[in-house]
């Protein structure tokens, strides 16, 4: 071989390898074929996004205990402060429910202290008219005497009791609606009084009793006709009837009374013993029923400022 064909054949190693280290153009122009494709980049570009995302998701997600009590101290707040908010609402209808039931009960307090003064002057009048039975049957019972006797012994089985007003309170104690008054002095007030109004009853009890036996006893005395004519009278009449009035069931004739002695000592015995009750009625169960009806009246009003 020619040494100019040596030179050719050792020089051709060389400029390729000149190409390959200086990036000519041998390489620059590679078909498209043997280059990556813009997909190809793309999806590795995207496959480092999610790798990177993935990383700091697992970093993040992880929860202290911190996070746990922030967590669950919001929950608790958010659970006391609906607790708090039921519970307002709640004491508000139990204040406006109690204002009605002091406002009713206000009335009925007010009806009852009339109540009480209308039964105290009937008592009154029947402790009078048993003092003058007394003063009569000291007489002869014979003509305007007897007359006046049997006029009086009419009203002495009065048996009316006070005219109560209780239907507030029962309601309020049937169902369970005494919670609603927190004021427990007033409550204990409301108790107290009930309690006096039950001993009252109690005892006008025992008064209607003695009453139905006192009628049988004015059954035999009374004569039938006359009877009829003053059927018609009560009690509290005699505090308005009129003088003429009087004296025109006075002028009536009827029988002597003095063969009934009997029954006549009878009756009397037991007046007095409704005349001796009405008046620890009158000085002391009725005055103290009255006074704390007024109480209770003034505290209600004040209490939930009712007019």
């Amino acid at each position: 071989m020619s040494e100019e064909n040596k030179n050719t054949e050792s020089e051709q190693p060389a400029q390729d390898k000149e190409s390959f280290m200086d990036g000519g153009s041998s390489f620059k122009e590679m078909p498209a074929a043997e280059q990556p494709s813009n997909e190809l980049n793309a999806l590795n570009d995207s496959n480092d996004n999610m790798e990177v995302h993935h990383h700091t998701h697992s970093g993040h997600g992880k929860k202290t205990w911190k996070d746990y009590f922030w967590e669950f101290l919001m929950l608790f707040l958010a659970v006391f402060c609906g607790f708090l908010a039921e519970y307002q609402l709640e004491h508000t209808l139990e204040h406006q429910r109690a204002k009605e039931f002091a406002t009713s009960l206000v009335h009925d307090l007010q009806s009852d202290t009339a109540a009480i003064d209308i039964q105290k002057k009937s008592s009154e009048l029947f402790i009078a008219i048993t003092d003058t039975l007394l003063n009569l049957s000291k007489r002869k019972l014979e003509g305007r005497d007897a007359t006046q006797f049997s006029f009086y012994t009419r009203f002495m089985y009065w048996t009316v009791p006070i005219s109560w007003n209780r239907a507030t309170f029962e309601q309020i104690k049937n169902s369970g609606s005494l919670r609603y008054f927190k004021n427990y002095q007033l409550l204990e007030k409301l108790m107290k009084y009930n309690a006096l109004v039950n001993e009252i009853e109690g005892e006008f009890s025992n008064h209607q009793i003695r009453g139905n036996m006192l009628l049988k006893l004015i059954n035999e005395i009374i004569d039938p006709q006359y009877h009829h004519d003053i059927s018609k009278l009560r009690l509290m009449a005699l505090d308005t009837m009129s003088r003429e009035t009087k004296e025109y069931y006075f002028a009536a004739k009827t029988e002597s009374l003095e063969n009934k002695r009997k029954e006549i000592r009878e009756m009397l015995n037991m007046t007095f013993v409704q005349q001796r009750n009405l008046r620890y009625g009158i000085d002391t169960r009725y005055i103290r029923t009255k006074e704390l009806a007024n109480e209770l009246i003034r505290d209600f009003k004040k209490e939930y400022q009712l007019e």
